[in-house]
């Protein structure tokens, strides 16, 4: 493609969609290809992406739908380099302009003809994003000039697929870069309005150039003669003069030949007429697409070069969808926490063919099939009640499939007479290859990019808190958080008060999506100097040149992952994050995503904003029996009504103290003050935020006074986390022996650490960092409760240790 050529930009319009519009385009390409002719076929329908190149898929390389860069990426990097080199020269220019991410189709074309096209990107989580954030005034003229003079030197035909409507997009389709301008449209009056419109605008506004206006009527149907015949005069009518420069004999001809049939066959598949119709038949859709690509070239090319039947036919099923046992509906069933797996599994199903639904009541049915049910058995879905509630629906003519995705989770009696299809620890390929199997697939299908991860992933670098065991709820904020960090990039969690777990939603989020992301770091944020710590960490996990001032180590860090090199997909957590002016150059760009944790609503004006209210009472219900599973549903709604609208901490706190003492649920609204019955003029009660955990520090007082005397040390630290390597210290022993006596060695300090953990007064990571964290709604209330003397006192202790462990 280095010869010079003079060739011809061909754009495809229709004010509507659903027109037929792509479709004529491909054939058009084809029909050009097969002549001899090189053609580049362009994607320009971005909103809605992947049409175009469906039509070529049997002769693209596998797996290559939807996983190619394409042309958004082409202006996006040519927009971006741009702002970063300020004053492009012409050089500049042409090298921006080349076509990089074409895909060939794979056909022996007539020398030396060739058919490439040119998708409108990666079908991944960064398209749309990139998309919605694109700003089309970045490229100017000389860009398109540029790209408009390349694209005609290197092929003889370019074919674009303009989206519908109006806007900046498609302007640049019609009036910038074509010569011929294909107006597709039905005859309906909005249709040819539209059409009509839009091409008097483009006659009027073409930058100094004469753009050749060619009106196509679309899926006519010549059956229904009298509006037939009014529709095609009105279009005439509103098109009137054009084509510019025909005869009347001429014109009369062209309205005359110049429509596309609807024709039925063509519904369920995107197939090439070239394919389908046999040739010879003047009635035919190839037969319209020969003589719309007749009046496209001025008559140089009009018909496709004569196929062998048996090759056509041979290469029409490429484009078949097989019958098989995939046409029985299959339904997944799993829980929100496991939706890494069921958005992965599904998709593997679907790509083979399958038919995939969330429910036994959505599955259609065929020629009487029965749906199949997989289950995704995980340690959450048998918690669930969900696996009780969905088990009967599974009893059918098909046993259900067991797909294991969880090596923790043992098989409860529900489930225990199937055995399961293991799916931990696999690779992908394995994993694709044993769901295929389970249900009955013809083969293992290869992933594409545009594929949900594989769950198995794990970030090459990776440090965030261990996974809360009884996370529950928070599923819809979670997609939320997901999807928005699909398109903002920066996300901030704020909730309503102290105790709404922010903190935990952020730590469930790191582990649910652990597969998107090759790198995941945490970031306490609290102030600046520990953000500032935490991303010189970072740099040295990134293996970057030592730097003994961590300001330049966590600078390093950010540059880093700014460039993408070597992680592209990367996440950082800001917990607790402080006001945006004090972490202000601590925050990074690039192509990564950032989420916070904040308390401060200042971040609502720099991020997208999820906001955590209290907890639905099904989600109460299902906190509360997290902690005490043999306290029936009904019990544990009448408790939480008890208690009343606490923040889910408080609410858990107070499982925990039943769950810890073993007392019963009345003895605990005692020990709270919610025993004695309401009064009309008390009205309904509830219990403080800080009264369950009073309710703690007063058993640990009487059962553990080691554990309250800890408990009153860590409070007195800021920012309330501790490394378990000072808090297990010989330092620590000492302190706490003259409270407890029984304490001779350190390993009896891991029982004094799981206690204030058991009352939910403090959380503790035993792995990743091992570290244990006061909450700071404990804290407050902690404090409050110490005298001068007692606090001085605590601060005494822990300040002896931490000197201790210093030396």
């Amino acid at each position: 493609m280095t010869e010079s050529r003079d060739g011809r930009i061909i754009t495809f319009y229709s004010y509507k969609g659903g027109v037929g519009r792509t479709m004529a385009l491909a054939n058009v390409a084809w029909i050009l290809a097969a002549n001899g002719h090189r053609v580049l076929a362009v994607d320009w329908d971005l909103e809605t992406p992947g049409g175009l190149p469906r039509y070529f898929k049997p002769f693209l390389p596998m797996g290559a739908l939807g996983t190619t860069k394409g042309l958004i990426d082409l202006f996006a990097d040519f927009a971006e380099a741009a702002r970063r080199r300020g004053r492009p020269d012409e050089g500049f220019y042409r090298r921006h302009a080349e076509v990089e991410h074409a895909m060939s189709v794979k056909w022996p074309f007539p020398h030396p003809g060739w058919l490439d096209c040119l998708s409108a990107g990666r079908q991944d989580r960064d398209y749309h994003a990139t998309l919605q954030s694109f700003r089309w005034d970045e490229l100017d003229a000389r860009f398109l000039e540029t790209l408009r003079e390349r694209w005609r030197s290197d092929y003889d035909f370019v074919l674009i697929d303009s989206r519908s409507g109006m806007g900046s997009a498609v302007d640049i389709c019609i009036r910038e870069l074509p010569d011929t301008l294909v107006s597709c449209f039905t005859l309906n009056d909005q249709s040819i309005e539209g059409a009509a419109l839009t091409a008097q605008h483009v006659i009027r506004t073409a930058p100094g150039r004469e753009i050749r206006v060619l009106p196509v009527p679309m899926r006519v149907n010549t059956a229904q003669a009298a509006t037939f015949t009014a529709g095609r005069a009105l279009a005439r009518a509103r098109f009137a003069g054009l084509p510019h420069g025909l005869s009347a004999a001429a014109a009369h001809r062209y309205w005359e030949e110049n429509r596309i049939p609807h024709r039925t066959g063509y519904e369920h598949e995107e197939v090439l007429a070239t394919f389908k119709d046999p040739p010879g038949d003047t009635d035919s859709l190839l037969s319209a697409y020969e003589r719309l690509t007749s009046a496209i070239t001025s008559g140089r090319v009009t018909r496709l070069p004569a196929l062998d039947e048996s090759l056509r036919k041979y290469h029409l099923g490429a484009y078949a969808r097989p019958l098989s046992a995939e046409a029985t509906p299959l339904v997944l069933l799993s829980v929100p926490r496991d939706r890494m797996w069921a958005d992965w599994i599904r998709q593997v199903l679907t790509q083979a063919g399958f038919q995939v639904v969330p429910s036994p009541f959505d599955a259609v049915r065929q020629d009487g099939a029965v749906p199949r049910t997989l289950i995704l058995l995980s340690s959450a879905y048998q918690r669930s009640p969900r696996s009780r509630a969905e088990w009967p629906s599974t009893r059918g003519s098909h046993p259900p499939v067991l797909l294991r995705i969880d090596d923790t989770a043992a098989q409860t009696a529900l489930f225990a007479e199937y055995t399961p299809v293991e799916l931990t620890g696999l690779g992908e390929e394995e994993a694709r290859a044993a769901v295929l199997g389970a249900v009955g697939g013809c083969g293992p299908v290869s992933a594409t990019a545009s594929a949900p991860s594989f769950p198995n992933h794990a970030p090459a670098v990776c440090e965030t808190p261990p996974r809360n065991p009884r996370f529950v709820g928070r599923d819809l904020q979670l997609d939320m958080v997901h999807d928005a960090l699909g398109v903002s990039r920066r996300v901030a969690v704020h909730a309503t008060g102290a105790g709404m777990g922010r903190r935990q939603l952020a730590v469930e989020y790191v582990h649910r999506f652990r597969a998107d992301y090759d790198l995941m770091w945490w970031v306490p944020a609290v102030d600046r100097r520990f953000a500032t710590k935490s991303l010189a960490r970072l740099a040295a996990a990134l293996n970057l040149p030592a730097e003994e001032d961590t300001e330049t180590a966590a600078r390093n860090a950010l540059s880093a992952l700014g460039s993408g090199a070597p992680y592209a997909r990367w996440l950082l957590v800001y917990d607790n994050a402080a006001a945006p002016d004090e972490l202000a150059g601590l925050l990074p760009s690039g192509p990564g995503r950032v989420l916070l944790t904040a308390r401060d609503t200042a971040w609502e004006t720099r991020a997208h904003t999820v906001v955590l209210d209290q907890f639905a009472p099904i989600q109460r219900v299902e906190l509360l029996r997290g902690r005490l599973q043999d306290l029936s549903a009904i019990a544990a709604a009448d408790l939480a009504t008890a208690v009343g609208e606490v923040p889910p901490l408080v609410l858990d706190q107070v499982g925990a103290w039943l769950a810890a003492t073993g007392s019963g649920v009345q003895e605990c609204l005692g020990a709270l003050g919610l025993s004695e019955p309401e009064t009309v003029t008390d009205g309904p009660r509830s219990v403080t935020a800080e009264a369950p955990t009073r309710l703690a520090q007063a058993t640990l007082r009487e059962s553990s006074p080691a554990a309250y005397r800890l408990l009153q040390m860590c409070c007195c630290f800021w920012p309330m986390q501790l490394s378990l390597h000072v808090v297990c210290g010989d330092a620590t022993l000492a302190v706490l022996k003259q409270y407890d006596p029984s304490l001779r060695v350190r390993s009896q300090l891991d029982g004094v650490v799981d206690d204030l953990e058991r009352f939910c007064l403090a959380e503790i990571d035993h792995l990743g960092k091992r570290s244990l964290r006061v909450h700071r709604l404990v804290q407050a209330t902690v404090l409050q409760e110490l005298t001068p003397d007692e606090r001085a006192s605590a601060q005494r202790d822990l300040y002896g240790i931490l000197d201790a462990a210093s030396t």
